[in-house]
């Protein structure tokens, strides 16, 4: 049985779209970042009058401040996803020029 030393062996194919995926790292991770960052401000705030209140808005206030996240993340404003997507596209060899915006 022969078998190749690795250096001969075939290298691993790449990913279709290195760049969207390192884009869509980035900007996942800022959401989930900011939206945590959201909660931490609004743990000592009470819940009034502007969304009724009550147990309704302790319940769903965590998934508003997520989609908050979300939003930011996505306007791109804070500039954390993209310094995300530029190191994960340099750890895995790509670049992100095409990707920035």
């Amino acid at each position: 049985m022969d078998i190749p030393p690795l250096s001969k062996a075939a290298p691993a194919a790449k990913p279709a779209a290195p760049d969207l995926a390192a884009r869509k790292a980035g900007q996942e991770f800022e959401a989930l970042m900011v939206g945590q960052m959201l909660e931490s401000m609004f743990a000592g705030v009470e819940t009034g009058s502007a969304f009724g209140g009550g147990q309704g808005e302790r319940t769903w206030r965590s998934f508003m401040l997520q989609e908050y996240g979300k939003a930011i993340a996505e306007a791109g404003t804070l500039g954390i996803g993209r310094m995300v997507e530029a190191d994960v596209a340099r750890l895995y060899g790509q670049t992100s020029e095409g990707t920035k915006g």
